[in-house]
């Protein structure tokens, strides 16, 4: 396995673990309701997204830094134009661009919503206090034009933030829990595109390999071939190459 489809698998598959785990408090909202949803449930799972969303700059970038490192990856594969390359990191591509959409669409601004939501018990966040909301405040202060205006715009509006109500703040927890699941099911199809692109390229190698030991071996024969024909290497053809020299 090369270096590229060796980042590319690993990044994937890490970040399918990490998804995983939050599919055990994704599960208890969305899967085999065995009972009505309820505060304890809403609240854990609220809890869980929160811990990543409190959680260090440092343990961020790093996931961050994954997802770059896996978008590269294949960007380099694809870019190799192989036909293998073309059809498997290209159908790559096109499922972890999809994957990010929805990162960028849906899974961080729910998280930030439950983060700003008077609810939720589980808020540490004093409003204002978390990263993105101080990247906005700094736009806002900072940048003039229309930057400047939308920005201010964002922060009056999630300053306003009216409470969700209980239907609403289910459907909301919902919608990101199915979000999370399906960009696990999108980056599990990654980790199953890279591994069978190295598998077709190996098999195309050794059966490449195979093809042309039979030729080189089919050369070798009729090269020999050629050679036993020419040199005198029967008794006949001894006896009568002694009578022509006892002749001369």
């Amino acid at each position: 396995m090369g270096f590229l489809t060796a980042a590319a698998t690993v990044s994937a598959a890490f970040l399918v673990g990490t998804l995983f785990t939050s599919l055990l408090w994704d599960a208890t909202v969305l899967y085999g309701l065995t009972e009505p949803i309820n505060e304890r449930m809403i609240e854990a799972v609220e809890n869980y997204y929160l811990t990543w969303w409190n959680g260090g700059m440092a343990v961020k970038m790093f996931m961050h830094i994954v997802m770059i490192v896996l978008f590269l990856s294949l960007v380099a594969k694809w870019a190799r134009r192989s036909e293998t390359a073309f059809y498997f990191s290209g159908a790559s591509i096109l499922a972890l661009v999809c994957a990010a959409a929805m990162y960028i669409t849906i899974t961080l601004p729910s998280i930030r919503i439950i983060a700003r939501d008077p609810l939720s018990k589980s808020a540490f966040i004093i409003p204002g206090d978390d990263f993105f909301t101080r990247m906005q405040g700094w736009l806002a202060a900072r940048s003039t034009g229309s930057l400047g205006t939308r920005a201010r715009e964002n922060a009056a509006a999630l300053a306003q933030l009216e409470p969700m109500g209980w239907v609403g703040r289910v459907q909301h927890v919902q919608v990101l829990c199915a979000a999370n699941t399906i960009n696990m099911v999108l980056l599990f199809l990654i980790v199953v595109l890279q591994v069978s692109e190295w598998y077709l390229d190996e098999t195309i190698l050794k059966e490449n390999e195979l093809e042309a030991r039979k030729q080189a071996a089919a050369a070798l024969g009729t090269a020999a071939a050629a050679t036993t024909a020419v040199e005198p290497t029967s008794p006949a053809g001894k006896k009568a190459v002694t009578k022509e020299k006892k002749k001369q």
